[in-house]
């Protein structure tokens, strides 16, 4: 992993940090929905994503020039768990992943409203093709 990289995902997961104790600390009511919403992940283009994922785990692409697995360790893992298991995010794994692939997309493109879910797509300059790598990995690979 280059230095760039090293950089950027200590980056990220400092701002993950900071948001996750800022919504911590807001207190309010959060539906099963929200908490549905705050553990999902999304990309823009479901052709894209079924084809990545007819490619095998995660498919053949990558994310900001590593495979789907590094990335997300580097840049989700801070909320969702090293393993998808969960923490302030819900976890992340094909089981638990029952929206269509248009939802995880919308969700890491956009993030979600009133969850720790910031848009991560837009913050980490995330691609459609990207995203739906990103999310052809989370719905069809094991931890």
């Amino acid at each position: 992993m280059s230095i760039h990289a090293r950089r950027l995902g200590l980056l990220t997961a400092t701002v993950l940090a900071g948001i996750a104790l800022a919504a911590c600390s807001g207190g309010g009511d959060t539906d099963t929905e929200s908490l549905d919403a705050t553990a999902t992940v999304e990309a823009s283009t479901t052709e894209v994503a079924t084809s990545a994922a007819a490619g095998g785990a995660g498919g053949d692409g990558e994310v900001k020039g590593m495979p789907p697995r590094e990335f997300f360790v580097a840049n989700c893992a801070v909320c969702h768990g090293a393993n998808r298991e969960g923490g302030v995010g819900l976890p992340l794994t094909p089981d638990k992943l029952t929206q269509d692939d248009a939802f995880y997309q919308d969700t890491i493109k956009n993030g979600r409203t009133g969850t720790a879910m910031a848009a991560m797509g837009s913050i980490l300059g995330l691609s459609d093709e990207e995203i739906a790598t990103l999310v052809a990995f989370l719905k069809t690979d094991q931890p």
